[in-house]
């Protein structure tokens, strides 16, 4: 028992410190009466038409997931059918978005993953990874064409260059993280190791499992590009949400790819584990982009990137009931 106990106290105080992070930029957002009063009659007057399409984007977003979620199942092997399959990806979609921590929905996942199928635990962690993997991808090639076709714009104030650099490095970082686990896995002083752990057949399970993902190389493919499909209609739920703000002291939202090019950096930034689920960190990242880059109201800013968000919160609630009524069936092992 005793082992567990540092990790439970390092989960709690990651949980707690992004929760008072969360508190402190919202506070620092929403401390200005005139602020407040700004948003209040931006949202006034929001084209609740705009806020409409926001949410049919966004449920594009989770749509495609969920085939892309099955597809790498079915790659896996996991032959789960749609009704027990969909619902495990919902429970993730709401652990993330709803519960503090670094890995709540992926985790929910992989133990739902192993209730249907407990013989297969390697290639449950393996579905998740790689549903993480192809984000990474699909994010790191929208930005690698963003930045070359908007690469000074990007940069037109030191604020918004700064953004942009750290982006770089981490999607740089996370890169290299990836590319560097392919050579380590094949290193010999590694296999000795996990030969002496007695993990040698945990390793060979894994390397078998990912191989999966190279022979089915066009089903994989196909996975990416539903990934990337995915992020496009993401990025249009804040587009729209920023249209639906138009004419609130603005003299126009910004343009299709304006916020397209905004969006890969917002993604990467609110990634990191700094707020509980890149709330405050999102808002203040579109108040200095909109402003700085489409001279949009601060206020406008921040409420573009709460309505966005609230869009997202909405699709995460199916989750939540599937999570109260869904039990996984136990399948055989093919």
């Amino acid at each position: 028992m005793s082992p567990r106990r540092p990790s439970r106290k390092t989960k709690y105080l990651v949980s707690a410190l992004q929760i008072a992070i969360t508190l402190g930029i919202l506070i620092f957002l929403f401390h200005d009466s005139a602020k407040r009063a700004q948003m209040a009659e931006a949202l006034r007057r929001a084209d609740w038409h705009w806020l409409l399409a926001g949410v049919f984007a966004y449920g594009a977003v989770e749509i495609l997931g969920a085939i892309q979620w099955q597809l790498l199942l079915r790659i896996q092997g996991f032959r789960l059918p749609w009704l027990q399959a969909t619902p495990i990806f919902f429970i993730g979609v709401f652990f993330t978005l709803f519960t503090p921590g670094l890995i709540a929905g992926d985790a929910m996942q992989i133990l739902y993953l192993v209730k249907a199928k407990p013989e297969r635990k390697v290639e449950a962690v393996l579905v998740v990874m790689m549903d993480r993997i192809l984000g990474l991808l699909a994010l790191l090639s929208l930005f690698t064409v963003v930045a070359a076709a908007r690469f000074h714009w990007l940069r037109r104030t030191p604020v918004t260059a700064k953004l942009f650099d750290l982006t770089i490095i981490l999607l740089a970082v996370s890169l290299l993280s990836l590319i560097a686990a392919v050579p380590a896995a094949k290193s010999r002083w590694l296999h000795k190791l996990f030969s002496a752990l007695h993990l040698a057949d945990t390793i060979a399970e894994i390397r078998d499992a990912l191989r999966c993902y190279l022979v089915s190389r066009r089903r994989t493919a196909f996975a990416f590009s539903l990934t990337v499909a995915a992020h496009l209609f993401y990025f249009g739920t804040f587009y729209c949400a920023g249209r639906a703000l138009e004419g609130n002291d603005m003299s126009r939202a910004p343009s299709l790819g304006e916020m397209f090019s905004i969006m890969p950096i917002v993604n990467t930034l609110t990634a990191l584990p700094i707020s509980f689920a890149g709330i405050g960190v999102r808002e203040s990242l579109f108040q200095v982009l909109l402003h700085d880059l489409c001279r949009a109201p601060e206020a406008v800013g921040v409420l573009t990137g709460a309505l966005g968000f609230a869009t997202r919160l909405l699709w995460g609630l199916p989750g939540g009931t599937a999570f109260l009524w869904y039990r996984v069936p136990r399948v055989s092992g093919k």
